[in-house]
C-alpha cells in the first residue's frame, strides 16, 4: 500500500486490525522509500489513521521498527516452526521443506527483508535465537532418528543459519536455488543426497 492508496477504514478497529494496517503500511512505505525516510506521520496517512493513532500502539519510531521486524520474523518462521515438529515427515524431509521455505520467502521478500533488517540494523537477538533454536531442534531429532551424522550442533546451526540467505539474492531461479540448498544442507549433515 502507497499513501495513495491508503483508505480510511473505520475509526474504531480492534487492536489486532489497526496494528496490521500500521505495520502493512509501513512494510510498503520501507520498501518504497527505505526505512530511514519513512516518518510515523507517513506511516499514519498510509494507514488511513491520525498519528496519533500510532502511538497507542507503539511508542516510538524504534518501537514500530521493532515490531516490523518482528511480524516479517513471525511471518517466516511460522511454517518452519509447524514442519519441525511435523511427526509425518521424517527429519531429512523436514529440514528440506524448511529450506524450500525460508529460500521462497526470503526470494519473495528480498526487497522488503532488505529495507527492514539491512538498512535499519536490529535492536533485539530475539529472532536470531529463535531461528537459531528452530535448527537445533531439527539437528538433534536428526542425530537421535540416525538422520544426521553432525559433531557439534550449535556451530552446525550457526552455519547453517546464515548459509541460505546469500544464494537467494542472486539468482531468479527460485527452485534451483533451493535445490542446490538443500544439497548443501543435506551434506552439512551427512544425510544422503537428493536425486
Amino acid at each position: 500500500m502507497t499513501q495513495s492508496d491508503a483508505s480510511p477504514v473505520g475509526r474504531f478497529q480492534p487492536p489486532e486490525v489497526r496494528q496490521r494496517q500500521i505495520l502493512d503500511a509501513a512494510a510498503a512505505l520501507a520498501v518504497e522509500h527505505g526505512l530511514d525516510n519513512v516518518s510515523i506521520a507517513q506511516v499514519a496517512h498510509a494507514a488511513g489513521i491520525a498519528k496519533g493513532s500510532i502511538y497507542l500502539h507503539y511508542a516510538s519510531r524504534t518501537e514500530l521498527i521493532d515490531a516490523l521486524q518482528a511480524d516479517l520474523w513471525r511471518k517466516m518462521l511460522d511454517h518452519p516452526n509447524e514442519l519441525v515438529t511435523n511427526d509425518e515427515l521424517t527429519w531429512t524431509q523436514r529440514m528440506d521443506d524448511i529450506v524450500g521455505h525460508l529460500v521462497e520467502f526470503s526470494m519473495e521478500n528480498e526487497d522488503l527483508y532488505h529495507a527492514v533488517f539491512h538498512a535499519a540494523g536490529t535492536h533485539t537477538d530475539e529472532p536470531w535465537t529463535e531461528s537459531r533454536h528452530l535448527l537445533r531442534h531439527l539437528l538433534i531429532g536428526g542425530i537421535e532418528a540416525g538422520e544426521f551424522d553432525v559433531g557439534d550442533v550449535d556451530v552446525t546451526a550457526d552455519f547453517l543459519l546464515h548459509a541460505y540467505a546469500g544464494p537467494c539474492y542472486h539468482s531468479d531461479d527460485r527452485a534451483h536455488v533451493a535445490h542446490e540448498i538443500q544439497q548443501l544442507f543435506r551434506r552439512v549433515v551427512g544425510a544422503a543426497q537428493l536425486d
